[in-house]
């Protein structure tokens, strides 16, 4: 499976704008200052197996995103969200329970019932009580 996910990104099969606009994305020298978004929930999504991020840059990931949660998957390599795409929007959406009900919400309250809405307000508060007491993590 994950050697079809590469396949998918193969260069051949991309048009000039396409290939320019991965590049782009890829080379491009970006960084999200931790500092500026320490009050704002973090999930980093991690594979155990090979992947282009080295050893070294995970753990400076982890040392400058201390609070995030983690979330861990056997294999996946570079394209998790392509070859484990359930259990990758199985922590998504974990991730964004957390807003659920709020303005931040993914979806519109509107076509979630009342009662469903209650549901998800009590277990957030239950899980928030019991990770304030456990610490972080997925």
């Amino acid at each position: 499976m994950i050697s079809e996910c590469i396949d998918f990104t193969l260069l051949e099969s991309l048009n000039q704008s396409e290939l320019a606009s991965r590049l782009t994305l890829n080379c491009q020298n970006s960084y999200v200052e931790p500092h500026k978004i320490k009050d704002v929930a973090v999930t980093i999504i991690d594979v155990f197996d090979q992947s282009a991020l080295s050893l070294e840059a995970k753990e400076e990931m982890y040392k400058l995103y201390p609070n995030a949660r983690r979330a861990h998957l056997k294999t996946g390599g570079n394209f998790p969200y392509l070859c484990r795409s359930a259990e990758v929007n199985l922590y998504v959406q974990i991730h964004l329970r957390q807003f659920h009900g709020t303005r931040y919400a993914a979806i519109s309250p509107a076509m979630v019932s009342t009662e469903e809405l209650q549901v998800q307000d009590n277990h957030l508060r239950s899980n928030q009580d019991s990770e304030g007491n456990q610490g972080d993590g997925i």
